[in-house]
């Protein structure tokens, strides 16, 4: 078969686009092993390992939303200092009072003893030096399901994102379900259904990479690859419901722990395919290992098949 010119499959109609994707994602997520690796695994020197552990640099520890699994709330309440966590709660939505303690003795219940819970209700409170003073203690902070557009509504550009920002760089710990999970990325999935993404500005705390959730379960794989058809530069992290990606920021290194599953793709300049991983709870890898060129192309058989269904 003669090789295709770089770039044909970005202009594949988009129907044809998510069919192939949809073939790779079976092959990747429930196919035979053999034509996964060869699909979907990075070189072999990708290393696997515990959670990352350290505290001299800030850590993003992102869910899918769902149910959180006590294994993954106690990962993140071990990060952030187990007991002696500083912990301050962000909900993602308007909630009442009532709402609010119950966000506290959520967090309570799971083991962490100094729980604060912010809610600004304008983004002059969120300017208010006193309105954020708890994160200036705070050594991690949970931001909650919701919509991601209200966190950018509220706090994007204001004290609080600043103050954010200024927790991670003193080795702290921003988790967030759900709308908490997308909205710490400077490009934000805001909305959209299968293939054709809103896009916004996040809060810009993770700036190389963009987060979509709900990932597998709510069948968004279409609408991450055509934000990332737009935005070629960035990392996509699809990340399913009660699973968590773990980013030390420094060191660029992500590592799953949860129920699911969480896809990570980059694109590649040489080739016409983006690389793609699908990682399960323990797998671990760096931002700069998925850039790297894959060892192969797609198979043959499947390159023919996605392109011949034009």
């Amino acid at each position: 078969m003669a090789p295709h010119p770089p770039g044909k499959w970005l202009r594949l109609p988009p129907r044809v686009r998510w069919i192939g994707w949809a073939v790779v994602l079976t092959f990747a997520v429930w196919g035979g092993s053999s034509v996964r690796d060869r699909i979907l695994r990075l070189t072999s020197d990708t290393e696997t390992g515990p959670l990352i552990r350290s505290r001299e640099a800030g850590l993003l520890f992102l869910v899918g939303g769902g149910e959180l699994p006590e294994r993954v709330s106690r990962e993140f309440l071990e990060l952030a200092g187990g007991h002696e966590a500083r912990l301050v709660v962000i909900p993602g939505a308007s909630v009442d009072e009532l709402e609010l303690d119950r966000y506290r003795e959520e967090w309570r219940d799971r083991g962490a003893l100094d729980v604060t819970v912010l809610h600004a209700d304008s983004r002059t409170v969120a300017n208010d030096p006193r309105f954020s003073e708890p994160l200036l203690h705070a050594n991690a902070v949970w931001l909650g399901g919701g919509q991601q557009t209200w966190f950018t509504a509220w706090y994007r550009g204001t004290l609080v994102e600043n103050r954010l920002k200024e927790l991670l760089a003193r080795g702290g710990v921003i988790g967030g379900t759900s709308a908490g999970a997308s909205a710490v990325s400077a490009v934000m999935v805001a909305g959209g259904r299968r293939g054709e993404p809103v896009i916004s500005n996040g809060l810009g705390l993770l700036t190389d990479a963009v987060v979509d959730q709900h990932f597998f379960k709510r069948n968004r794989p279409g609408r991450l690859m055509t934000l990332l058809e737009r935005h070629p530069e960035l990392i996509g992290l699809g990340i399913d419901e009660g699973t968590a990606a773990v980013i030390e920021l420094r060191s660029q290194r992500m590592t799953v722990v949860g129920d699911s599953y969480v896809m990570a793709v980059a694109s590649n300049g040489s080739s016409k395919f983006p690389r793609i991983e699908v990682l399960k709870s323990g797998d671990s890898l760096t931002f700069d290992q998925l850039r790297r060129p894959p060892a192969s192309e797609l198979p043959v058989w499947l390159e023919d098949a996605i392109l011949t269904a034009e």
